[in-house]
C-alpha cells in the first residue's frame, strides 16, 4: 500500500490546495492513504479525515513542527505540539503524546535539522525520499537511516495539487492510523517515488530567496 506521508494543505501559509481536493486527488492517482502535514498546524484535519474514510482511504493525523534546529514531522498526535522547542523536546512531546517522530527532509537547506541530529536523537524514522528535496540530500538522509537501522518514510511534500504522490511510503496491510504507526516504530516501511528536479530545485530556491527578503523564513 502506498501512502503519500508528506502533504500541506491550505492550512500551511506555504501551500493552496484544499484538503477536500487533496484527499479526492490522492484517491484518483491511485494512493491508498495520506497525511495531511501542515506547519504547525492541525485545522485541516477533521475535513481531510471525514473524506478519506468515505473514499477508503487510510488517513493519518499528522504535522510538521518547526523546532530551534528545522522541522519535525508527528504522526498520530492528537494535538498541537508547540513549536520552538530543542529537537529533543520535540521528540519526547510527540512519544508522550502517543505520536512517531520522524526527521523531515534532515539536509534539506534551510529547514532541515541536518544529518547529525538525525543520526544521533532518537527518531522513530527518517524521510529519505522527500519529493521537494534534492537526488543529494535524499541520498545522504537514506545513509543516515541505513547506517542507524531507523524507519524510512517518504512523501511529496507537496505545497501544490500538482505535486502530490510524487513520492510515497509503502506499508503492507495497513486500513487504520496506528497501523501505519505499528510499521514505522517496527521499521516495516519501504519507499518509493523520486526527488525534485532541476527545474523544480531552481523553482525552490527562487521561493527560499523571497522567503529570505521578506524575513519570513523562521515563520514556517
Amino acid at each position: 500500500m502506498k501512502l503519500d506521508m508528506h502533504i500541506h494543505s491550505s492550512y500551511s501559509r506555504d501551500a493552496s490546495a484544499p484538503p477536500k481536493d487533496i484527499v479526492s486527488l490522492c484517491k484518483k492517482c491511485g494512493l491508498d492513504g495520506l497525511a495531511i502535514t501542515d506547519h504547525n498546524s492541525i485545522s485541516g484535519w477533521t475535513e481531510a479525515e471525514t473524506l478519506a474514510k468515505e473514499l477508503g482511504l487510510v488517513f493519518v493525523r499528522a504535522v510538521e513542527l518547526t523546532t530551534k534546529d528545522g522541522h519535525v514531522l508527528a504522526y498520530g498526535v492528537h494535538e498541537l505540539i508547540p513549536r520552538g522547542m530543542s529537537v529533543e523536546e520535540t521528540i519526547e512531546k510527540v512519544h508522550e503524546a502517543g505520536g512517531v517522530a520522524v526527521a523531515a527532509h534532515p539536509r534539506r537547506f534551510p529547514s532541515g535539522i541536518g544529518l547529525e541530529l538525525a543520526r544521533s536523537r532518537p527518531f522513530d524514522g527518517i524521510e529519505v525520499i522527500n519529493g521537494g528535496s534534492s537526488p543529494r540530500s535524499n541520498r545522504h538522509a537514506r545513509r543516515v537511516a541505513e547506517s542507524k537501522g531507523s524507519a524510512v518514510t517518504a512523501g511529496s511534500d507537496a505545497h501544490e495539487l500538482d505535486q502530490v504522490g510524487k513520492a510515497y511510503t509503502i506499508v503492507e496491510s495497513v486500513s487504520t492510523e496506528d497501523d501505519v504507526l505499528d510499521a514505522i516504530r517496527k521499521k516495516g516501511t519501504s519507499v518509493g517515488g523520486r526527488s525534485r528536479s532541476m527545474s523544480e530545485g531552481i523553482h525552490y530556491s527562487w521561493e527560499v530567496f523571497v522567503e529570505w527578503i521578506k524575513g519570513d523564513l523562521t515563520r514556517l
